[in-house]
């Protein structure tokens, strides 16, 4: 699994949200409101270390000016048939593997049955084979910048009331490390233009997905971890101008959730349980492949 990259996020998030250079004549999308929608779009990237040191800002190469592999067009996305599943809760680690459409994760934690439920087909969950679609398109035209790519992803709004987050709920090792104000109500999602970063040595690419918002716990807000990345084929030389990426071999969607998205079980069973599963962090993968048509 990928190691939550909250540091990366809150440098380089607002470049994503209309800082830098964002064109102004890309079709948005129709928005939808739902309990937390699926998106038609999303991300991809890389680059984990690469992409955290060796620049301004603590943006990695955001922030770079020197050359970098040509990614812009269209490229075709074809994803693994299974998923690889990751549950954190009080302090545990649990795995399972579950085929492309979902299904259920059953763990005993503390002698204490636990069911999870992914379905694909739900309207407020995404997993990662549908945060991307088949085919999407790429610009790469920031002159000064030409680590940034340009890319639709999901933007989610909170239409309920954005309210402070309790202190015993927030803060490190939780979905909402920085305590930030948490949406109680629907959430509405549509699409923004926003930028990922090919590494500095042009071998990784990465963009990270979230709300900006916090969950309750039990809505399905893409929380701090969900990322798309993967490793670079180039051809040609920065030298002589044709350096060019070709295809992108074993990436990785992650999207991840606060247990309680998931959760198939009675939350007025147990208010402690309830608790324990709202705190757990619920990570959903898969790998990929990009190449271009």
């Amino acid at each position: 699994m990928i190691p939550a990259t909250e540091a990366w996020h809150r440098a380089c998030d607002g470049l994503g949200k209309g800082e830098g250079s964002p064109r102004e004549d890309v079709d948005m999308g129709r928005m939808k409101t739902r309990t937390i929608q699926r998106f038609g779009t999303a991300l991809l990237a890389v680059g984990l270390v690469p992409l955290l040191g060796g620049a301004e800002g603590g943006c990695g190469a955001a922030f770079s000016t020197s050359p970098a592999p040509d990614m812009s067009g269209e490229w075709d996305v074809a994803y693994d048939d299974t998923f690889e599943v990751q549950i954190e809760i009080g302090g545990a680690v649990y795995t399972e593997t579950l085929g492309a459409a979902g299904g259920v994760v059953n763990i005993t934690h503390e002698d204490q049955p636990l069911t999870f439920m992914v379905d694909c087909a739900r309207e407020d969950v995404v997993c990662p084979s549908e945060v991307w679609p088949a085919r999407v398109s790429f610009r790469q035209d920031d002159e000064m910048y030409p680590h940034r790519v340009w890319l639709q992803v999901p933007d989610q709004t909170c239409m309920g009331e954005l309210v402070d987050a309790d202190p015993a709920e927030c803060g490190a090792d939780t979905t909402n490390p920085e305590c930030e104000q948490v949406c109680d109500g629907e959430i509405a999602t549509s699409t923004r233009e926003a930028f990922g970063t090919i590494d500095e040595p042009g071998e990784s690419f990465r963009v990270l997905l979230g709300a900006g918002i916090a969950t309750n716990g039990v809505n399905c807000v893409l929380v701090g971890g969900s990322v798309a990345e993967g490793p670079l084929t180039t051809s040609g030389t920065s030298e002589d101008g044709d350096w060019r990426v070709e295809e992108v071999r074993a990436g990785q969607v992650v999207t991840t959730y606060a247990g309680g998205c998931l959760w198939a079980g009675d939350p007025d069973m147990d208010a402690e349980l309830e608790a324990l599963v709202i705190g757990a962090k619920f990570e959903i993968a898969t790998g990929y492949d990009a190449t271009r048509p």
